[in-house]
């Protein structure tokens, strides 16, 4: 595709286009009109001539003897005998069969002419098309140079009117490139052009959303920083302590903070990272996803982590759904919802999981019997990096943040409530999709 080039150089092209197409129709009609008029007030003028010729007579001349200079018009007299009384030119013309108008060849040259019968005498008079042609041109070349020379001022004209009407969007132009690059702040719209409002609206919705990128970005930094000095300060000082200690306890537990210290490190690394990738506006892209199989992965991924605390982790139901979308990002959903179950489910407790159709949506439930989450928290734990006071359990606090932003890209929902029995009930709500599987 080709680039579109100036504004005023493609205005002003299809302004001339449109004036050469106006000029050329306005001569055609013109000449149509002129060639139409032409042949009426011949047709009338060889009528009159008969006319005239009728009630004036003519002087008798001798036909093998015509005038001079006949020019382009001829008449010709035939007696009530049928004999030749006059003729204006040489050769002479038949003796027409016809009455009325129409065409003939005289001399190489094509000739319109008139017939009719007047006290028994035959007149016939005729004009040569080529009088009419030359009559024509000297009245459309005037006209032809007429619209060209029009066409040429309008465009002049034109091009300095549409230089004013594009200043609007060169005064915008200039505000921009006066901005400092990072002033991000809405342009004004009170003394734009009516045509430029919704591009500056766009482009102000534009920057709103440049802005809050590049605050992501610098809270991210800025979180980043500070969930990373922790672990990493661990595992420096447990890392001297093994070095220097000659306790061998000591420097098994030393050893043994450094794994967790470094274990929460990657976690936290990872955690950000698939935070970072999943834009809170784009929508998830992707292929029908099986939820029912995702949902069974999931469960026997996680199932020697919950065996080795004593809880019994299962799929207390499990209907064949689909949902369109991205596979790894519900993996990792599901992923967090389960890993933050079996974390905080006391041992010997239970989790079950749930997959079943809605009015269509697609349910996701995770059921424990954990010590569950205040009502008054249930909006907060969905923020980065908060974690409940008083938890014993290691963690980065990204988890639950990354299960909204999946649901959210996938056009869904995620809710906390309390389980039956006390626990927490954590709720996905997804599009379903329908059809045959």
């Amino acid at each position: 595709m080709s680039a579109p080039g100036s504004i005023r150089h493609r205005l002003l092209r299809l302004q001339i286009g449109m004036l050469l197409l106006l000029g050329l129709a306005a001569a055609i009609i013109s000449f149509a009109l002129a060639t139409h008029s032409f042949a009426t007030l011949r047709t009338l003028e060889l009528t009159q001539i008969a006319n005239a010729i009728a009630r004036h007579g003519i002087e008798s001349t001798d036909p093998d003897e015509p005038d001079d200079n006949p020019g382009d018009f001829l008449s010709q007299v035939w007696e009530t005998d049928g004999k030749l009384a006059y003729a204006s030119h040489a050769p002479e013309a038949p003796r027409p069969s016809q009455r009325g108008d129409f065409d003939m060849d005289l001399g190489g040259k094509r000739w319109h002419a008139h017939a009719s019968d007047y006290g028994g005498m035959l007149i016939l008079v005729a004009r040569e098309e080529g009088a009419r042609s030359r009559l024509l041109r000297q009245l459309t070349l005037p006209t032809l140079g007429v619209v060209a020379l029009l066409t040429i001022l309008i465009a002049a004209a034109s091009w300095r009117l549409i230089g004013r009407a594009l200043e609007p969007l060169e005064h915008l132009r200039e505000q921009l490139l006066a901005r400092d690059p990072k002033a991000l702040e809405a342009l004004p719209l009170e003394r734009q052009a009516d045509e430029l409002v919704p591009l500056v609206s766009t482009l102000n919705s534009l920057l709103v959303r440049v802005a809050s990128l590049l605050e992501h970005q610098r809270q991210f930094v800025a979180d980043a920083a500070h969930e990373l000095r922790t672990p990493i300060a661990a595992v420096r000082l447990y890392g001297q302590l093994a070095e220097r200690t000659l306790d061998a306890d000591e420097r098994a537990n030393a050893l043994a903070q450094l794994q967790q210290s470094g274990l929460r490190a990657t976690r936290v690394v990872e955690q950000l990272l698939a935070l970072a990738r999943l834009e809170p506006e784009a929508q998830a892209a992707g292929d029908a996803v099986a939820l029912d199989a995702l949902v069974r992965e999931v469960v026997a991924e996680h199932s020697p982590f919950a065996e080795s605390r004593n809880i019994d982790l299962g799929l207390a139901r499990a209907e064949a759904l689909r949902c369109r979308g991205n596979a790894d990002e519900l993996r990792m959903m599901l992923g967090n919802l389960v890993d933050n179950a079996v974390r905080y489910t006391l041992d010997g407790g239970r989790i079950d999981l749930r997959v079943f159709a809605g009015h269509g949506t697609a349910h996701l439930d995770v059921i424990d019997n954990g010590p569950g989450i205040p009502a008054a928290e249930r909006e907060n734990v969905f923020e980065r990096f908060h974690r409940l006071a008083g938890a014993d359990q290691p963690g980065s606090g990204l988890g639950l943040a990354i299960v909204k932003r999946i649901a959210e890209r996938h056009g869904g929902y995620v809710a906390l409530d309390d389980a039956p029995g006390g626990g927490l009930w954590v709720s996905v709500r997804l599009p379903r999709e329908t059809g045959p599987r």
